[in-house]
Parts: C-alpha cells; sequence; structure tokens
C-alpha cells in the first residue's frame, strides 16, 4: 500500500511539476510579447519625436528599441513554434514588423537628410498607423492564446496539487490504520508468546529433574549392559579355547590310537586279509570320529565368530566419539575404491550423488555407510544389472543419505527384523552373521540419527540413513577439527 501510494505521489508530482513548467512557458510568451510590443512603441516614440524636435536624445532610444526587437521576435518564435496558432500569428507578425519598421527607417534617414517636411509626410499618411494597428490586433491575438492556454495550465497544476494531496492525506491515514493494526497485533502475539513461555518454563521446569533422572538411568543401564556382554564374551571364549586346545589332543590321540590298530591301512587289504571285518570297522570308526570333531570344531568356531561380534559391539559402544566435519562425498570416494573390484566382478555400477557435509564421528559414518553399500552389493539379484545409488536430501531440521538399489528387496514383515542381532531375512545363501545392519543402527543412535527402511520403486531396497541437524548443533567440536 505504502509502495502503491508512493508511486502515485511520484506521478503526481511529476505532473504538477510538467504543469508548473507549462505555466511559467506561457508566462515566460506573454513578457515577450508584452517586452516587443513596449519595445516597437519606444522605438515609434523616438523616431516622432526626433522629427518633431530634431534632438538626436531621442534617436538614441530610438536605436535601442530597434535592436531589442528582432532578438525578441526570434525567442517569441522559437517559445511557440510547438503551438500551431501561436505560430500562424508569429508568421503574420514578421512582415507587418517589416514593414513598421521600413517606414520608421526611411522617415528617420529623410530627417538626418534634412527632408524632415518629407519624412513628416509619410508619417501623416496613415499607413504607419495601419501597420500599427494590424500589429497591435496580432498582439492582442498572441496574448488571448496564450492567456487561454495559461487558465488551462494553471488549473491543471492545481487539480493535480488536489490529487496530491489527496493521496498523501489519505497515504497517511492508511499507515497510521496499519500502525494501529500492527500494534493491536503485536501486542496480542506478544500476550501469546509471554503466556506460552511461561507454560514451557513451567514444563521445563517439572521435566528438567526427570530427564536428569532418566538420563542417569539410561547410562547406568547401558554401561551396565556392556560390561555384562564384555564380561560374558570374555568368559565364554575361554572355555571356548579350552575345547580347541583338547580337540586338538584328541586329534592326536585319535591317531595313535588308529595307527596302533592299523597301522598301513589300505584298499587292498580289506579284501584280501583275513581280519577284513575288523579292518572295515576301524575304517567307520575313523570316519565317524572325523566327523565329529569336524562338527565340534564347525560349531567352535562359529560360536567364537558370534563372541567376537558381540565384542566387536561392545567395543563401538564404549568408543569415544570425534566429532569433526565429515565431507560425505569424501568417505563415500573411499568406499567406491574399497568396492571396485566387487563391483566389477558382479557387473553393477555404484552412482553417488552430490552429498553435503556433515559434523559428527567419522569413523561411525564410514562404518555406517560402508555397511549399507556392502549390503546392497551383497543381495543384488542375478541376471538383472545391478545398480546403487548414494543420494542426499537435506532439510531444516535434518539431513538424510538414502543408499538406493535394484536388488532381492526385503518383506515388509521383515524390514524391522532385520536391524535386530544375528537376524536376517530371505533366502541365507551368502556369508554374514547377522550383525551389520544391527551394529549401523546403534551406530547412527550413538550420532543422534537412525536408519530407515523402505522399498524401492524397481523391487530393491532404500537403506536411509538420518541425521538430526540440532544434535550436531550440541555437539563441541574436537581439537583440529572444523565446524560444519
Amino acid at each position: 500500500m505504502v509502495l502503491t501510494m508512493g508511486a502515485i505521489s511520484l506521478i503526481l508530482i511529476r505532473q504538477s511539476l510538467t504543469a508548473s513548467a507549462a505555466v511559467d512557458h506561457s508566462l515566460t510568451v506573454l513578457n515577450t510579447v508584452a517586452n516587443l510590443r513596449a519595445d516597437v512603441r519606444r522605438a515609434e516614440s523616438g523616431q516622432r519625436g526626433y522629427l518633431l524636435t530634431g534632438e538626436t536624445v531621442y534617436l538614441d532610444d530610438y536605436n535601442a528599441a530597434l535592436g531589442r526587437l528582432q532578438p525578441e521576435l526570434e525567442e517569441l518564435y522559437k517559445l511557440t513554434v510547438d503551438n500551431p496558432s501561436q505560430k500562424e500569428s508569429i508568421d503574420r507578425l514578421r512582415p507587418l514588423f517589416a514593414e513598421k519598421l521600413k517606414e520608421m527607417a526611411s522617415t528617420v534617414e529623410l530627417a538626418l537628410q534634412n527632408r524632415r517636411p518629407e519624412a513628416m509626410a509619410i508619417v501623416k499618411d496613415g499607413r504607419g498607423l495601419g501597420v500599427m494597428q494590424d500589429v497591435i490586433e496580432v498582439y492582442r491575438a498572441l496574448v488571448a492564446e496564450e492567456r487561454r492556454l495559461l487558465d488551462e495550465r494553471r488549473a491543471r497544476t492545481t487539480l493535480y496539487e488536489i490529487a496530491l494531496v489527496v493521496v498523501n492525506s489519505a497515504g497517511v491515514l492508511a499507515i497510521a490504520a496499519l500502525a494501529y493494526a500492527s500494534y493491536l497485533l503485536f501486542r496480542r502475539s506478544t500476550a501469546a508468546i509471554i503466556e506460552r513461555e511461561q507454560a514451557l518454563k513451567e514444563m521445563n521446569e517439572s521435566l528438567e529433574t526427570r530427564v536428569q533422572e532418566r538420563t542417569a538411568e539410561l547410562e547406568a543401564a547401558n554401561q551396565e549392559v556392556q560390561r555384562f556382554a564384555y564380561v560374558v564374551t570374555h568368559d565364554l571364549r575361554s572355555p571356548l579355547v579350552n575345547i580347541m586346545g583338547f580337540t586338538s589332543e584328541l586329534e592326536v590321540l585319535r591317531d595313535q590310537i588308529f595307527q596302533r590298530l592299523d597301522p598301513q591301512p589300505g584298499p587292498s587289504d580289506f579284501t584280501e586279509a583275513p581280519e577284513a571285518r575288523e579292518e572295515v570297522d576301524v575304517a567307520v570308526l575313523r570316519k565317524d570320529f572325523d566327523e565329529a570333531i569336524h562338527f565340534i570344531k564347525t560349531s567352535i568356531g562359529k560360536m567364537d565368530g558370534l563372541i567376537k561380534a558381540i565384542l566387536t559391539l561392545s567395543r563401538a559402544g564404549r568408543r569415544e566419539l570425534t566429532i569433526q566435519r565429515v565431507e560425505l562425498g569424501e568417505v563415500l570416494t573411499v568406499i567406491a575404491a574399497d568396492v571396485e573390484h566387487r563391483l566389477r566382478e558382479a557387473e553393477a555400477e555404484l552412482i553417488v550423488g552430490r552429498l553435503p557435509a556433515v559434523r559428527s564421528d567419522r569413523m561411525a559414518i564410514e562404518q555406517i555407510l560402508s555397511n549399507l553399500v556392502d549390503n546392497a552389493l551383497k543381495y543384488l539379484r542375478d541376471g538383472v544389472p545391478g545398480r546403487i545409488e548414494v543420494k542426499a536430501e537435506e532439510t531444516p531440521r535434518e539431513i538424510r543419505i538414502s543408499v538406493i538399489d535394484n536388488g532381492r528387496g526385503i518383506a515388509p514383515a521383515d524390514r524391522e527384523r532385520v536391524f535386530d542381532l544375528f537376524r536376517r531375512a530371505g533366502v541365507q545363501d551368502k556369508p554374514g552373521e547377522g550383525i551389520g545392519l544391527a551394529h549401523s543402527r546403534g551406530l547412527a543412535r550413538r550420532i543422534g540419527g537412525t536408519i530407515e527402511l523402505d522399498a524401492a520403486p524397481d523391487g530393491g531396497s532404500v537403506f536411509t540413513l538420518v541425521l538430526s541437524k540440532l544434535w550436531m548443533a550440541r555437539q563441541p567440536v574436537a581439537q583440529g577439527g572444523m565446524a560444519a
């Protein structure tokens, strides 16, 4: 509203100035006409004064007025050249002026030649008077037309000035109304803000204690769980080491026993020697013995792998985070280089979009994204060109890094189960212990985020690492790091 009224005011001011300039122009034209008429009168008076008295002082007045007439006539022509009516009057005035000036010049010349009677005769014959009357009529036409223009231009100037006053007055009233409305809205908004702040303050005061208590409890519980996992895994590994040692001794003992029972077993002995039945029993016993030991070792190896996985999770939970600026593009460059050979073998491609920088723990970010890319590469569909895309989306509250594949996909019922420890979905034809996604989600929680799982449009999976900007803003930057 203010800008519109300001623009209208500027337009009216410009129009008013234009109208005022037109008024000044008309006044200048009238003034020039008056000067021209006065100088013609002075020249005529000087001429007649000299003819009557013979005094040369009248010639001075005559010559001075005569010198001003032609420039004034040219100036009047320039001032009125844009007006056809006035231009026509000036064109009529020129020959009349020329004739009048010629008549006055001839009488003065005769008087200077002492032929005064002849000069007086020219004056008395009335030709000069008739020319002067024609000049006066042209003067009147010029003045009448210019006064008409002057009245129109003055009226237009007055109209613009009145309109300008009205617009400015309306603008002032509108601004005053807006100011008052803004004041009322500000008062209402301020009152609402104060009320909400008071309610929030009371809520915070009551919640702060509860949050501190719950935080202390959670920290204690977390530490207890970590200690429990650490102790249990260590205690479990000790007997496994012993079992492995005893199994090795059993193998040695087995060999010694079988060497005594069957020093040189061979295929021909089973058919030719008379003790064939005993030798067959020994071979069967050897086979069963080997099979049992194999299963013991396999189970022990599997248990050892699981325990090592639990130890890895425990150590990761106890590792202190180092907050620094992390360029996600650089992290993906390293990951792409690590899986380049596997990508070629699988005839798959890894597409990395434009990724932002975050403020977080670099090792945690690398482990999470590496696990997600490795998981996508592991479960590609046979017979379909593999495609893995990593892209990011940023909102005012969070940063979402998505790893999208066109692989086997995960059934809706299994999309939460795959994040449980040692739980896997689908056909188990790939090596793994089911800890990668659980580890990744645990790391994500430690750095103030989470991992979401959805289906991709082409049947694959979309794993999205969601990082909270609020959590990032609250973390102190480690020495040597840079704030994102």
